[in-house]
C-alpha cells in the first residue's frame, strides 16, 4: 500500500502506460497485415520484440534457469503460473523458440483483430458451454499435432496473492495435453506480481521495477504420462511448478533488501 501511495511511483506508472500502450498499438497496426495473410514467423517476431521492449521499459530484470532444457524437437505445450499480464513479456524474453496463444473464441469474431489472431495462428478455445468447450479442445489438440506449440496457464486466470500458493488447476490444460499426445514443460514463474500486482485498488494500475525468476523444468515426454490420470497429470504438473518457489521468493526478497 505504501507504495501505491507514492506519487514518483504513480508519474513512473502513467508514463509508462501512455508509452506502452503507444507501442503497442504501432505494433500491433505494423502486425496485423502478416497475421491476416498468414506470416505466422514475421508475427511472432514482432510479438517477441513487443514483449522484450515491455519488459525492458518496465524495469523487470529477469534471471533464467534451464533455459537449455527447452524442448526444441517438436510441439510442446508450456504449462505455467499465472501471476501478473507480465509474465507475457516473460515468455517473449525467455523462449527463444515459436509458440502460439489460446483465446477466447469470441475475440476470432471481431472484424480484422481476429482475422489477424487466425492467421497469426492462435488456437480459439469455448468457454461456458462444456460441449462446446471439450470440442475447441479437440481441435486445438488437432493444431498442437501438427507443430503449434502453445503456452497455457492452468490456473485460468492471475492469482490475486501468489504468495499465498497457485489457484487451482483446471482439467482443460490436461485434457488437451493427453488428446495432443506431445511433450509437456512445466515452467515456474516467480515476482511478477510485483511487478503490477494484481486487483490494485487505484485508477492507475501501478508498474513498479523488480526481478523476475523464471525456471525451466525438464521436458515430460507423452509416455512419460500417457497412463496417468488427469487428476495425476495436474498434481504432478502443480508440485513440479510449485516446489522451486519457496526458495525463488527468498531468492527475491534478499535481492531486494
Amino acid at each position: 500500500m505504501a507504495r501505491q501511495n507514492n506519487p514518483l511511483h504513480l508519474i513512473r506508472s502513467l508514463f509508462l502506460w501512455v508509452l506502452l500502450l503507444t507501442i503497442t498499438f504501432i505494433l500491433a497496426l505494423t502486425t496485423l497485415p502478416f497475421g491476416i495473410f498468414g506470416m505466422q514467423k514475421a508475427v511472432h517476431a514482432i510479438a517477441t520484440f513487443w514483449g522484450r521492449t515491455l519488459a525492458f521499459l518496465s524495469g523487470m530484470r529477469i534471471e533464467a534457469v534451464g533455459v537449455e532444457k527447452i524442448y526444441r524437437d517438436g510441439p510442446v505445450i508450456y504449462l505455467a503460473n499465472h501471476q501478473s499480464m507480465f509474465d507475457i513479456p516473460v515468455f517473449y524474453s525467455v523462449l527463444n523458440t515459436e509458440f502460439r496463444w489460446m483465446a477466447k473464441a469470441s475475440l476470432f469474431q471481431i472484424p480484422f483483430v481476429g482475422w489477424g489472431m487466425r492467421g497469426a495462428g492462435y488456437i480459439p478455445v469455448e468457454r461456458g458451454d462444456r460441449k462446446k468447450a471439450m470440442e475447441s479442445l479437440f481441435q486445438a489438440a488437432q493444431r498442437i499435432q501438427k507443430g503449434a506449440s502453445v503456452i497455457i496457464f492452468p490456473e485460468g486466470t492471475r492469482s490475486e496473492n501468489p504468495d499465498e500458493g497457485m489457484l487451482d488447476f483446471k482439467k482443460g490444460a490436461f485434457v488437451l495435453a493427453k488428446k495432443a499426445n506431445v511433450t509437456i514443460q512445466p515452467v515456474t514463474i516467480w515476482g511478477a506480481h510485483h511487478i503490477m500486482p494484481a486487483k490494485q485498488k487505484v485508477w492507475i494500475q501501478r508498474i513498479y521495477p523488480g526481478l523476475v525468476q523464471v525456471e525451466i523444468h525438464d521436458p515430460i515426454p507423452p509416455e512419460a504420462y500417457a497412463d496417468a490420470s488427469l487428476d495425476q497429470l495436474s498434481d504432478r504438473i502443480r508440485e513440479t511448478i510449485g516446489k522451486p518457489m519457496k526458495l525463488m521468493g527468498v531468492a527475491l526478497t534478499d535481492s531486494e533488501k
